[in-house]
């Protein structure tokens, strides 16, 4: 199978939270698409995160996108400086102590997906973080809000199952339900 062939870009909004482009494709098959459009997003790592009594770490936070509170794994996006990528680890390991106040000194990669590629062109990083202490105060932006939980494994999949979350949540929770 092969690419599509981009015959024209077109940047409709790009400012430092999102790029839409409207691209004009030729497909593979010879078929032209004028009006094709992708949303450049970045990339975000997941922490779950494993507490050294063996409860995992979560955050409840509103979400305006869908106007609710929303259960998550501790995430942020892999930040970009001076056109420098941050690497996903270090996203996972500052997203963790900026949101939850906890550190790990011990750190395993589990996987990462493409959040919707037909449209979006970001990657969700997932990592282990066991033996999870508090260590510093929340350091939480201008935007957020949240308030910091904690579950046992059975707690974390009842709660799963009953409240408001995103995709990576469970995904995440089940990644790393077999190590835990």
């Amino acid at each position: 199978m092969t690419s599509w062939k981009i015959l024209q870009q077109k940047y409709l909004e790009k400012n430092n939270w999102v790029a839409l482009r409207k691209d004009s494709c030729e497909t593979s098959t010879g078929k032209k698409i004028d009006d094709y459009y992708v949303l450049e997003m970045q990339d975000v790592s997941c922490v779950v995160a494993m507490t050294k009594d063996n409860k995992m770490l979560f955050v409840k936070e509103y979400k305006h996108g869908v106007q609710k509170e929303i259960l998550q794994l501790p995430c942020g996006y892999v930040d970009v400086h001076n056109g420098k990528r941050e690497e996903p680890l270090a996203a996972a390991k500052r997203e963790l102590q900026e949101e939850t106040g906890h550190t790990s000194e011990k750190w395993s990669f589990l996987d990462s997906f493409a959040g919707s590629p037909g449209r979006l062109t970001h990657y969700y990083y997932f990592f282990l973080a066991e033996d999870c202490e508090k260590t510093h105060e929340q350091d939480l932006d201008d935007l957020e809000t949240l308030k910091v939980l904690e579950y046992t494994k059975e707690q974390a999949e009842n709660e799963l199952k009953k409240q408001n979350t995103d995709l990576m949540t469970p995904l995440g929770f089940f990644m790393a339900k077999e190590k835990w």
